[in-house]
């Protein structure tokens, strides 16, 4: 999957930020099965399969066995700036953040791909985001996959209102359509 979506990737996101762009990727040299406990550099990780519904189809969570107790969330969460939503799987996303808080319970610090570190209490303001993200689009989209130019300044003025001041605003229209599109495909009351 790395390998498919390499160029992609590099082409969506080095025009924004250039020279920090990681020029070549450096791919897995074995994978790593959900549950897996791994050492690095004298400590123990159990790494943590959660599928899709993060930036792509592949999120892992590691969390640190050893105390003290701390866990890496990646892009499950967006702390204090607008997530990143463009891959269409907001309802995986949701379910990941149930899926996690049973093993995520006993760690102290959570640290996620984009913002400050926090408690268990971050996945719930991710949740209410994802939840207020989801109820702009359908209000504006009203069961079309996309949404008017019109629309998605709507949209981005009602999520800076939601979360006033944070970082990554281009993220808001950039999403939409991709959100749009998954609702109407979505029968209604099947939403997670």
């Amino acid at each position: 999957m790395m390998r498919e979506i390499e160029e992609p990737k590099r082409r969506q996101w080095q025009p924004v930020f250039k020279e920090e762009w990681i020029a070549r990727w450096t791919h897995p040299t074995r994978p790593v099965r959900d549950g897996e406990v791994l050492a690095l550099d004298g400590r123990r990780f159990r790494v943590h399969d959660m599928g899709g519904g993060g930036d792509c189809r592949a999120n892992a969570i590691w969390v640190l066995e050893d105390e003290p107790r701390l866990a890496f969330i990646g892009d499950q969460v967006f702390n204090g700036v607008h997530s990143y939503l463009a891959d269409g799987q907001l309802a995986e996303r949701l379910a990941n953040l149930e899926k996690a808080r049973g093993f995520l319970s006993g760690a102290g610090t959570l640290y996620p791909g984009h913002g400050a570190g926090g408690s268990l209490e971050l996945l719930d303001t991710q949740r209410r985001y994802l939840e207020a993200y989801r109820a702009a689009i359908r209000d504006l989209a009203r069961g079309r996959p996309s949404l008017t130019d019109a629309e998605k300044n709507e949209l981005t003025s009602r999520m800076q209102a939601y979360l006033p001041g944070a970082g990554l605003t281009f993220l808001i229209a950039l999403s939409a359509d991709a959100v749009a599109a998954e609702l109407a495909r979505t029968p209604k009351g099947a939403e997670r």
